[in-house]
């Protein structure tokens, strides 16, 4: 408590006697202190016994005037004050200084105790001889109780501030930082004194600092707060990202009259969100790759088992799928049927049009006899403009037959390629299983025979194979 030299003089309504009485001093005093109804007012003599007393003071006390004087102030004194000789001490500085004033707990008659504001005056004549010391007490129980009270509340807030692992703080409108809890102080490597009554501005970095104002001034802008992410730099070196919930603090009458923070470090579970997203992106190339392969296996498996050229199985298809059939039909004891397909005259397109038209003319054949054909059976690119069909599960000849009509029937449409059309015909021969053999290879070069037939009969038809073509057969030209 700051002390302020000053000392009383004596004010007398007659010439000066240096040889007046201490009492007579002392009386005049005591009688304008018993008038002084707010404050508790006493006067001491120089030993510190009590010579006078006003009404406040017997009710801030509880002593009466006859009970009192004589005796010692320092009674007024808890125990532990005046083991440590705090009454002495204040007189020794009031004598010295003049003056003297200390808060602290007074004790009552009754044993209660109260906080008192004490000032002591020295009072001494023109002399300077000390005459005796003017009391004051002001009781300031109710101030200092909300003061323990706020201090209190203030620890508790401390207290439980300081037990959590997220960064803590509060802030006054202006930016000064009122509170921070330990966690605030480790991470930044800062004194709690240091940062407290500081702003942002004093303490951090000014990019950081205006980061924090920002979002700041957002918080206290909405009225309700904001969550908001931040990155800073902590004691450790490295950049920390954070979510900060910041919220306006009102008071009784809902006016802002500062600013909660609360930081939960995220830097980890950020690390982790971007491994996840690069093991997500590694997983996703994975993936992609492994589409690809997949794709080209099955080009490759389609290459190995389709015409390159028409896209309809080849002959080893042709061959794997035959011998399933054969199986089923030997089993079943349904009829099975091979046709073998020739274009006729089809050397004289490559030769009037080019390779590129007799391509063009190939690849529409495959999809037209494709059309002819039910899911069960199989078309397949022989070679050149050989195509032959298996067909599976058929009732007999004349299915056969009405199958290969319809396949000349959809041949002897037009072709148009390069601006004009062009007109196929086709020699188609047949084999029966198990008439005419019992192993799909057999099956195809009888149907060869067959189709051999057709062309001496005048192409444009169709031959089922018979047991004489094999000693018969003419190649045409």
């Amino acid at each position: 408590m700051a002390r302020r030299k000053r000392s009383v003089k004596l004010i007398r309504t007659k010439p000066d006697r240096a040889d007046e009485p201490l009492g007579d001093s002392l009386e005049r005093i005591g009688l304008f202190t018993a008038n002084v109804l707010d404050y508790g007012m006493f006067m001491l003599d120089p030993d510190g016994h009590v010579v006078s007393w006003n009404a406040r003071a017997q009710r801030l006390k509880g002593y009466r005037a006859d009970e009192i004087l004589g005796q010692h102030f320092s009674r007024f004194y808890p125990p532990q004050d005046i083991e440590r000789g705090k009454p002495q001490r204040g007189l020794k500085l009031a004598s010295a200084e003049g003056y003297f004033e200390d808060e602290g707990w007074r004790v009552r008659k009754d044993g209660s105790t109260f906080w008192a504001n004490v000032a002591i005056s020295a009072i001494r004549d023109k002399a300077g001889k000390l005459l005796g010391f003017a009391k004051i007490t002001r009781d300031l129980t109710e101030r200092q109780l909300a003061t323990e009270q706020i201090k209190a509340s203030e620890a508790r807030l401390q207290a439980f501030m300081n037990h959590s692992p997220s960064l803590m703080f509060i802030k006054d409108l202006q930016g000064r930082y009122l509170h921070v809890n330990n966690r605030f102080t480790q991470v930044f490597g800062l004194k709690r004194e240091d940062i407290i009554s500081h702003t942002d501005s004093e303490l951090f970095p000014a990019e950081l600092a205006a980061q924090f104002g920002a979002n700041d001034a957002k918080a206290l802008a909405t009225g309700t707060g904001v969550e908001v992410e931040e990155v800073a730099r902590y004691r450790d070196g490295l950049l920390h990202t954070s979510i900060v919930h910041k919220f306006p603090l009102l008071d009784n009458g809902g006016q802002i009259t500062a600013l909660g923070g609360v930081v939960t470090d995220i830097t980890e579970r950020k690390l982790l969100e971007e491994a996840l997203g690069q093991k997500n992106i590694e997983l996703s190339r994975a993936t992609e790759l492994q589409t690809t392969l997949r794709e080209d296996r099955q080009r490759l498996e389609l290459l190995a088992t389709h015409d390159a050229l028409t896209g309809v199985p080849n002959r080893a298809l042709l061959c794997q799928r035959g011998e399933h059939a054969v199986a089923v039909s030997r089993r079943t004891g349904r009829l099975l049927a091979l046709l073998f397909i020739d274009l006729d005259h089809f050397k004289d397109i490559n030769d009037r049009l080019g390779h590129t038209a007799g391509d063009l003319v190939l690849r529409e054949v495959a999809t037209r006899l494709s059309g002819c054909l039910r899911e069960v059976d199989t078309i397949a690119r022989h070679g050149g403009d050989e195509f032959v069909v298996l067909l599976e599960d058929i009732e007999g000849h004349e299915e056969v037959e009405q199958i290969a009509a319809r396949m000349r029937e959809v041949l002897a449409e037009p072709f148009a390629v390069q601006g004009q059309a062009i007109h196929v015909t086709s020699s188609i021969g047949a084999a029966l299983y198990p008439r005419d053999g019992e192993a799909v290879t057999t099956l195809i070069g009888r149907a060869d025979l067959a189709m051999y037939r057709a062309k001496e009969l005048g192409r444009d038809t169709v031959q089922f194979y018979t047991p004489d073509l094999a000693t018969q057969r003419i190649p045409v030209q």
